[in-house]
């Protein structure tokens, strides 16, 4: 069982509830950029970087990197500290991510104890259950409006993973699942993949 697992796929692909069945499945720890950065509105005592880049998130605009690393491998370097493995959700956003977190884990002496999971969906798909969300009342996350998905697949849809989804498969990581299927379905594939 590999200690480090990267969920990839665009928004509303399913990676968060995916992400916390494997949480729930193996006792893996949950990190997630977004969750992270949600986790700092309203604190009082941010830097002045961690404040932007919650503004920059709240306006559904890609965090800058550095952050991203700043809160994502504390995160990680605690779990593994602490002895439990990783799902990474929304983590890794472009190709210059995947390679530091790459180089990172290399770092660390993990870098065959990765394995990346895209939930595939295409982006029109992205839209409608996203919009769907949004008028049965039920918002992921507290940011969710029409402008801002159009947005976030616009930043975070399939054209931007197709560079992540390349190194990925080239360094010989990447396995996909079909996101149309039930959550069941592609968390019985995803523990395939994993045994």
């Amino acid at each position: 069982m590999k200690k480090i697992i990267i969920l990839l796929g665009i928004p509303g692909s399913g990676k968060g509830t995916q992400a916390m069945r494997l949480v729930d499945h193996y006792g893996y720890e949950h990190i997630s950029t977004g969750d992270l950065l949600r986790g700092l509105q309203g604190k009082k005592d941010l830097d002045e970087e961690l404040q932007q880049a919650v503004d920059t998130m709240l306006e559904g605009k890609m965090v800058k990197d550095d952050v991203v690393y700043r809160l994502g491998f504390d995160a990680i370097r605690d779990a593994l500290d602490a002895g439990k493995g990783v799902v990474l959700d929304g983590v890794v956003r472009n190709n210059a991510q995947a390679e530091r977190y790459h180089t990172f884990f290399q770092e660390l002496g993990v870098a065959d104890d990765v394995q990346v999971i895209e939930i595939a969906l295409d982006d029109d798909e992205s839209f409608d259950r996203l919009k769907a969300r949004i008028a049965s009342g039920y918002q992921s996350r507290p940011d969710d409006t029409e402008d801002i998905l159009r947005e976030r697949i616009k930043v975070q849809g399939n054209a931007a993973l197709e560079p992540i989804k390349a190194f990925y498969t080239t360094h010989d990581l990447l396995a996909v699942v079909d996101g149309r299927q039930s959550m069941d379905a592609v968390h019985d594939a995803i523990v395939q993949i994993l045994a």
